[in-house]
């Protein structure tokens, strides 16, 4: 855990300073803690690395993992109840967007809404658990039905996430994480990939080490792409580009020995 913590922390110190010194020689402005302080507490995107709230939330779930796997391995049904309360915490958070505390919630950065964090962490444990042999098994029996409700939910999720945004006007998919339709939807679906046995294997092998660095670089990209008017328009047809753009640099700096370790853990 510790080695994994520092890795993260000098990705994101890393990542901070190159930018600093590049606005010292160009601007002659030094704000590197100026943006290291944005990548954990900043609310908008008005700052470079805001996105990088992520790995900060990373850390401390890593910190807390080794606790959570001695729950699990321990003591199953206080790590059932557990669950069940951080569900009921994501819950009631979400009802309370709808109830005119959509503003207050807005205003908690990202990397301090832990309830999230931990409950997924807690629902992807549940999963992998042996205990959860018999549900895996009963749906890897009715794959075909199973994975079209699970598509349907899906496409049920994407017009909530429309709709609600209009209610508790926030536009960003955050707002959602916490809603019950989302959370079964999302353990439904890890559910499927994990009693598949995908074909293109090479494929998901190629691109799963890069996923990590087509985080870090794709909101700098997104305001150049949003430029372009039919993106502006359709963004949804900026996705593939984005991905396959940030994919192909990432690739290329996984091969150069020094530049790699900014972009892989």
């Amino acid at each position: 855990v510790l080695r994994r913590v520092v890795d993260i922390f000098f990705i994101i110190v890393g990542w901070v300073l190159v930018y600093s010194i590049c606005q010292l020689i160009v601007k002659h402005r030094f704000i590197f803690l100026e943006e290291l302080k944005g990548t954990a507490f900043i609310t908008t995107s008005s700052n470079q690395f805001y996105h990088f709230w992520f790995f900060w939330a990373l850390i401390f779930m890593l910190i807390i993992s080794p606790l959570l796997w001695y729950i699990l391995h321990n003591n199953f049904k206080r790590y059932l109840f557990l669950t069940f309360i951080l569900t009921l915490i994501c819950v009631g958070v979400d009802i309370s967007l709808h109830l005119d505390n959509s503003i207050n919630i807005q205003n908690i950065p990202q990397v301090f809404r832990i309830y999230l964090y931990i409950e997924y962490y807690l629902l992807g444990g549940l999963i992998g658990n042996l205990r959860f042999i018999r549900i895996k098994e009963y749906v890897k029996e009715h794959i075909m039905i199973i994975s079209f409700s699970a598509i349907f939910l899906y496409c049920i999720v994407i017009i909530y996430s429309i709709w609600n945004r209009n209610v508790i006007h926030w536009d960003y998919a955050e707002a959602n994480y916490g809603n019950i339709l989302v959370i079964f939807t999302s353990v439904l679906i890890l559910i499927i990939f994990s009693v598949l046995n995908p074909k293109n294997k090479k494929l998901i092998e190629f691109i799963i080490p890069a996923t990590m660095g087509i985080y870090m670089i794709h909101p700098f990209f997104i305001n150049k792409l949003m430029k372009i008017h039919f993106f502006y328009e359709y963004p949804v047809f900026m996705v593939p580009i984005l991905f396959f753009l940030c994919l192909i640099i990432v690739e290329i700096a996984l091969r150069i020995p020094v530049i790699k370790r900014f972009f892989k853990l």
